[in-house]
């Protein structure tokens, strides 16, 4: 076997040697040419082509070595842009008459390919290559072969249906600032029905449950201050009209909903409403979006401790997004989300604005609340308040794909 490797490098040299002869031209000084490596290069793995430089003058000649050259390999019918880049010879190189030298260039082979290519070099000639995938037993290359990938643990029953039905809803927070000091948001929906005819109504129906609450936790005596409980039934649908280049979408949502925040007697606030929210986004996914997505509703029913609350959370508000998220792990992901409504005639307005920014590597967000206006918390819905919190956001629209 080693010898038969010997052979063919001779052959190789000497296959190069006559290809200089021949290609020669005399109205150059230097006749470059790449050459083939003997053997089968390994996807996924490192590979070098070696340029030979022919003297063809009577006269000492000084060739300049490129650091970087272009290159596209091509396993038909796909092809890749690669970049070869010198390997160990300095910026020029001198070559005696009627000598020659050669340069090796290093470059990155693409994974999960086989069979026959060719790599075409620009100002330079074609070089034809044999690959082999990659693989423990036959590798060849600088770098260690991956270990096998480990078989992934089954997932339950229960876990799958989970997966399939429960999402997050609202944003998923935990910050900490003004008084009341705490906020902390959860917030779950379930899918009712999976059916396989995605048109059908009732596979938009959904079940969620919102809980909001504030904690007066830096205290000597730490309380909680108010929760919001809103269990909420609606159906959503998103993707209701698309542009053909995903650069704009409308999605339609509408349900009843109930909010309490359970005190009981005198502090006990309640009311249950119909709602109807459209929402229109501008931009692909990954790229920078902008969303509005107003919200009008109705009371049928509103407890007798608010009677008024109308003049102060009003029959309608606005949410305004502005979000870029490109990668997970990008410095560029950031979204601003602002909340504005106000009561009706025109009075006791409430403005809410979340700035939230995920460092890479980090799984929550980064989270920076302002308040300032009527309608904080239920229990005070009718005082005005303001307050600056910061904190930790595990999920934010739109996080998650719509089911």
């Amino acid at each position: 076997m080693v010898i038969m490797n010997q052979l063919r490098k001779f052959v190789s040299f000497c296959a190069v040697l006559f290809l200089l002869a021949a290609g020669q031209m005399r109205a150059e000084d230097v006749t470059a040419l790449f050459t083939a490596p003997t053997n089968a290069l390994v996807a996924g793995g490192k590979a070098s082509v070696w340029l030979y430089l022919m003297n063809n003058s009577a006269q000492e000649v000084h060739r300049a070595l490129e650091p970087k050259l272009s290159g596209k390999f091509v396993v038909a019918p796909v092809s890749w842009d690669v970049v070869l880049i010198r390997n160990g010879a300095g910026d020029e190189t001198a070559i005696a008459p009627g000598a020659f030298a050669r340069v090796e260039y290093v470059w990155e082979v693409p994974p999960h390919i086989h069979g026959q290519a060719s790599l075409n070099i620009s100002n330079y000639n074609e070089v034809a290559l044999r690959l082999i995938e990659l693989e423990a037993k036959d590798y060849i290359g600088t770098t260690p072969a991956p270990e096998p990938a480990k078989a992934k643990p089954q997932r339950t029953a229960i876990a799958k249906f989970f997966d399939n039905h429960l999402s997050p809803y609202e944003p998923i927070y935990f910050l900490i600032g003004n008084y009341p000091a705490a906020e902390f948001q959860m917030s779950l929906k379930f899918q009712l029905f999976d059916l396989t005819n995605s048109y059908a109504g009732v596979t938009n129906l959904y079940f969620a449950y919102t809980q909001t609450s504030y904690w007066d936790l830096i205290s000597s005596d730490p309380s909680f201050f108010d929760t919001s409980y809103k269990p909420s039934m609606f159906a959503y649908f998103p993707g209701l009209w698309t542009r053909k280049d995903d650069a704009i979408q409308f999605d339609l949502q509408g349900g009843v909903e109930h909010e309490s925040n359970g005190r009981g007697g005198v502090a006990e606030r309640s009311i249950y409403s119909a709602y109807l929210q459209p929402r229109i986004t501008f931009g692909k996914p990954g790229h920078l979006q902008f969303a509005l997505q107003p919200r009008a509703w109705t009371y049928f029913w509103v407890g007798h401790n608010n009677p008024d609350i109308a003049a102060y959370r009003g029959y309608a508000d606005l949410h305004a997004f502005l979000t870029l998220k490109p990668e997970p792990n990008s410095w560029a992901n950031f979204q601003v989300e602002t909340r504005f409504r106000i009561g009706d005639g025109g009075e006791h307005p409430g403005i809410q604005i979340d700035g939230r920014y995920k460092f890479p590597h980090f799984n929550p967000v980064i989270d920076v609340q302002y308040f300032e206006g009527y309608g904080q918390t239920l229990r005070q819905y009718n005082k005005e308040a303001h307050g600056l919190r910061v904190g930790l956001c595990l999920w934010y629209w739109p996080d998650y794909p719509v089911r």
